[in-house]
């Protein structure tokens, strides 16, 4: 496969990740505006949020044995088809029940969407450039707070909080047409002999469970806080409405440069050191934005946290990608997604159990929140360290 065929892939994947991730980030910032319309309070945004994930979470881990033995394509057609109905059906809710019903939905096919894009990825680009096509798959995460959440909440504010959804909705059948039209058919991990044997050694290898670890841990940090942002920075700290979504639209630039310089900072100088940095800078903006008033402006607040989030979490994707066999790619990325994805509904509710909503709708014991998040952000670059010390004998016995 030449280069161009490579990043026209990658690409496509990226696509993927794009409507998966745009699809969960859409209820955060419209959580004022959905609670406006239906009967469902600020601190409940977190339970919308945190069944998602967990539904992620789940249908990753059932889906884990199966993943490898299909064509990536036709699983990414699937998936991202299945991810598109289940969001439509979001338009039609009424209460917060009917809601959580349509969430859960999405979940269970973004797990897997999400799993087969990075396993479509790691198929097709070689370790020592990994981490660039890594930082272009997770860079959806800052092109849908550039472009689509702020195009998101204009729709909301000039319609209802219905219309994102019908967006993403068209968007995610138009990138099935993308997979269908130019994602060739990827059965080469098929070929393997020992294919049978990934399942047991995905829940008894030490350096799986590690890496699980080192992204449980993270994302528990992440989320505890990002389902609260909208309503805490309008709430608590007075943040217009009108101006929320240059504040995805600001951010999202930032986080885009920044996990651009991580994943290229991981292939240069290793995932270690640019974790380590991100780390530093996450723990000192969470200290000064959510355990007291931030001396910072909650524009730059916001841009540094969710900046040094994406830069964490690209060195560690691309270090734990370097971890499976091709045969056992999907099933350790889907695994991979899931405790992702459980350690987000994990964060989501453990804030939703600690946050109360005042009367004026501000977020209560949200210093409680931010220490929770510090916390946990420190255990990724210990565990880094440890999966690191066997990098070297691996990578030299390394084929993909």
């Amino acid at each position: 496969m030449n280069k161009r065929q490579e990043n026209l892939i990658v690409w496509v994947a990226a696509m993927v990740q794009f409507v998966n991730i745009v699809d969960f980030m859409m209820v955060v910032p419209l959580g004022p505006d959905i609670s406006r319309d239906l009967p469902i309070t600020s601190s409940d945004i977190g339970i919308i949020c945190g069944c998602y994930t967990l539904a992620v979470g789940i249908s990753g881990i059932v889906c884990a044995k199966f993943l490898d033995r299909f064509d990536r394509k036709h699983v990414a057609l699937v998936t991202v088809s299945g991810l598109s109905l289940a969001t439509l059906a979001a338009t039609f809710c009424w209460d917060l029940p009917s809601l959580v019903g349509a969430r859960v939905l999405a979940g269970l096919f973004g797990g897997p969407a999400s799993a087969i894009a990075f396993s479509i990825v790691c198929d097709v680009v070689p370790p020592e450039r990994r981490g660039r096509a890594m930082a272009i798959v997770m860079g959806t995460f800052s092109v849908s707070a550039v472009a689509a959440i702020p195009f998101g909440l204009e729709l909301a504010e000039r319609g209802t909080w219905r219309m994102p959804f019908y967006a993403i909705s068209i968007l995610g059948f138009a990138v099935s047409w993308l997979i269908l039209a130019f994602t060739p058919s990827m059965k080469e991990h098929l070929k393997r002999e020992h294919r049978p044997l990934a399942s047991r050694r995905l829940f008894t290898n030490g350096r799986f469970l590690l890496a699980f670890a080192m992204m449980a841990t993270a994302m528990i940090s992440s989320y505890a806080i990002i389902p609260n942002i909208s309503a805490y920075f309008q709430f608590n700290l007075g943040f217009p409405r009108s101006s929320l979504g240059f504040l995805y639209l600001v951010g999202g630039v930032f986080s885009l440069l920044l996990i651009q310089i991580g994943g290229r900072a991981s292939d240069k100088i290793g995932p270690l050191p640019t974790n380590v940095a991100g780390t530093v800078f996450l723990v000192f903006f969470l200290y000064d934005g959510f355990m007291h008033d931030p001396a910072s402006s909650p524009l730059f607040v916001f841009i540094m946290f969710m900046g040094m989030v994406c830069m964490r979490n690209v060195s560690a994707t691309t270090e734990a990608s370097k971890i499976p066999e091709p045969h056992e790619r999907a099933a350790f990325m889907s695994l991979f997604a899931s405790v992702q994805n459980l350690s987000n509904g994990v964060g989501a509710f453990l804030a939703s159990a600690i946050l109360s909503t005042g009367p004026g709708g501000e977020l209560l014991n949200m210093k409680w929140v931010g220490l929770l998040s510090i916390v946990m952000a420190l255990f990724q670059p210990f565990i880094l360290v440890l999966l690191r010390r066997g990098a070297p004998a691996r990578q030299a016995s390394a084929t993909a």
